[in-house]
């Protein structure tokens, strides 16, 4: 539990932060195509933490908070750098390679997702009964976005487009994250008997 509270105000301060020089920070860390192109790949990771105006840094940070109580037993037991550095990078070169007229990018929504899917998966594995309900929920939630695209308010409170598609390769990130990191637990248990 200590992990993840200090974990948590580590990325809260990086949030706050980063927030508090911008727009002059973005400049420098958010999701910019030609950036990434010409070899500046802080950006995959670094883009996660700026934020397009209070509104979007709060609802961010709301969302981080909730997650994190949702599965937290899960994330207690885990680290969350690990899986937010994952799913910034994977986000970041999913929309690099596949979204190439996405320009820029910025906000923690994406791994949010992904954070969310990773206890969602894990709910799943040990046969919780939430896990099932909150993984409809979020499956719905991504196969909307997909269709219909954000929420007109949203897009009005954080005063930008929302990339939709960074909540999608955020789930799927999320989702691998945890298949890997099962996996390697499995073979080290099957190691142990050896």
């Amino acid at each position: 539990m200590r992990s993840l509270i200090i974990e948590t105000i580590l990325v809260l301060l990086a949030t706050f932060i980063i927030y508090l020089f911008e727009p002059q920070a973005s400049q420098v860390l958010a999701y910019y195509h030609t950036g990434i192109a010409q070899f500046e790949l802080w950006r995959l990771i670094s883009a996660t933490f700026c934020h397009t105006n209070f509104n979007h840094l709060i609802m961010n940070i709301a969302g981080l908070i909730i997650t994190l109580l949702l599965f937290i037993d899960t994330f207690k037991a885990t680290n969350i750098l690990p899986i937010i550095i994952f799913n910034s990078l994977f986000i970041g070169l999913a929309l690099f390679l596949f979204e190439p007229t996405v320009i820029w990018y910025v906000g923690l929504s994406g791994v949010l997702h992904g954070l969310f899917c990773y206890g969602v998966a894990n709910d799943i594995n040990n046969k919780d009964p939430w896990g099932y309900l909150l993984g409809a929920g979020i499956a719905i939630k991504i196969a909307y976005e997909q269709f219909y695209g954000a929420q007109e308010t949203t897009i009005k409170l954080i005063n930008a487009p929302v990339l939709v598609d960074a909540h999608l390769y955020g789930a799927i990130a999320g989702l691998l994250f945890y298949g890997i990191t099962w996996l390697l637990k499995k073979e080290k248990g099957s190691k142990s008997y050896l």
